[in-house]
């Protein structure tokens, strides 16, 4: 586990000023690692952090991951660490600003792009309480599988539908079952939902037939990324038995541009998930004294809605400490058959939602499969996401002794489905 150190001092501050306001984001302990290129500029994208409202070129530091950020990732954990530290020291020693500060470009000005290139997406089911409140939906008597309490659930997504945070998302076609029918459709989804999630991002890779220990787990974790696996409920209703998600996940996923690196999250250790009474033990490969002291993260994440021309406004929160598995336990499930790791993929935590109403992840959840509606501010109500819909999800850190951090966007509009064929 990362260790505290200078970097992390929360009387640490900036020569970039937008760093050292108490609602920044991405001030200097937080340092997260990204791609962009500037407003207009059709060129290749290029490896940046964020410091307060700016971006600075990596290749102010570092010109040997000047253009890819997945070839960061797979050198491991003292080099992050080694990037960190000299970044810290230029971004707050006034003495450098002459070296760096030409490397600086204002947020407003450039397009972020997906911080890594993934060739493999797991998504994970993790959430106690995303699981128990969706399984009661649909099966009263026993909520929760058997297998949920033995080891991380998952499927196998679609990195080929990974979309950086701004991109719209089209609302998809696919099979539905509509009730009383007495055969499918092919039609446009109309209970179209989105899931609050944070994304691991794999550091070093393994080999095929290798796999990983707890006490190694976190040396393949380069960071965390916001991630909204948008969902089609419907077709997910029929295609689901018995294979599991497919076509009603596979059409868009973002992510956030940046990777919040496990070093910035150090700071924010938090106990692994409190078993209930009864619970089983997990198998010895996934459990360590570490992990249960700290193996999670205390991290708040959000979920906001703006109606087609109306304002943005909260729709949920929860803190994914309240998650029953730990990042370093879907690392070390993931091995666990001998499948390789690749650095640049991303492990989805699946939906983060809390013990309480206001703190489920989605739709389905707070709408209760649409038989109690969510009234908006606004006045308009919602069971699904609607045309012209746009979903932000955000994430931030705080804890006394340390500085606040924060994790940017991840937002996605829904545009019209196309007509089907």
């Amino acid at each position: 586990m990362a260790d505290l150190d200078e970097t992390h001092d929360m009387h640490l501050t900036s020569w970039v000023i937008g760093a050292n306001l108490e609602s920044a984001d991405f001030p200097i302990q937080n340092l997260p690692f990204g791609m962009y290129r500037r407003r207009g500029d059709g060129g290749p994208m290029r490896a940046c952090t964020a410091i307060g409202d700016r971006v600075l070129d990596l290749a102010a530091v570092d010109a040997a991951c000047e253009h890819s950020l997945n070839a960061l990732a797979q050198e491991g954990r003292s080099r992050w660490r080694d990037l960190r530290l000299r970044l810290s020291r230029l971004l707050s020693d006034e003495a450098q600003r002459g070296r760096v500060e030409r490397f600086l470009v204002a947020l407003a000005d450039v397009e972020l792009g997906l911080p890594v290139q993934p060739a493999n997406y797991t998504d994970f089911f993790t959430s106690y309480y995303h699981a128990y409140n969706a399984g009661k939906l649909f099966r009263p008597d026993a909520p929760l599988t058997p297998n949920f309490k033995w080891m991380p659930i998952a499927y196998h997504g679609s990195a080929s539908s990974i979309v950086a945070s701004g991109t719209d998302v089209r609302r998809p076609c696919g099979q539905l079952f509509p009730a009383g029918a007495t055969e499918p459709v092919f039609a446009a989804t109309q209970f179209l939902d989105f899931e609050t999630e944070l994304g691991v991002v794999l550091g070093p890779g393994t080999c095929l037939g290798e796999t990983v220990s707890m006490a190694t787990a976190e040396d393949h974790i380069f960071g965390l990324v916001l991630l909204n696996d948008w969902s089609a409920r419907d077709v997910q209703a029929w295609e689901y038995q018995p294979l599991g998600p497919f076509l009603a996940k596979s059409f868009a996923t973002t992510v956030s541009p940046w990777i919040v690196t496990l070093e910035a999250l150090a700071p924010f250790r938090a106990p692994a998930f409190a078993r209930f009474a009864g619970d089983p033990t997990p198998l010895p490969h996934l459990q360590s004294i570490a992990n249960e002291a700290a193996g999670h993260l205390d991290i708040d994440v959000e979920a906001r809605l703006a109606p087609a021309g109306g304002v943005e406004e909260h729709l949920s929160g929860a803190n994914y400490a309240s998650s029953y598995w730990t990042p370093a336990q879907l690392v070390v499930h993931q091995a666990s058959n001998g499948c390789p790791l690749v650095a640049g993929d991303i492990l989805g935590t699946g939906t983060i939602s809390g013990a309480e109403a206001h703190e489920a992840g989605s739709l389905l959840e707070l709408g209760k499969m649409g038989s109690s509606p969510v009234c908006l501010q606004q006045g308009e109500q919602r069971v699904a996401l609607q045309d012209g819909d746009a979903l932000t999800l955000t994430a931030s850190c705080s804890r006394e002794g340390f500085r606040r951090i924060g994790f940017g966007r991840a937002e996605g509009a829904i545009l019209p489905a196309l007509t089907p064929p």
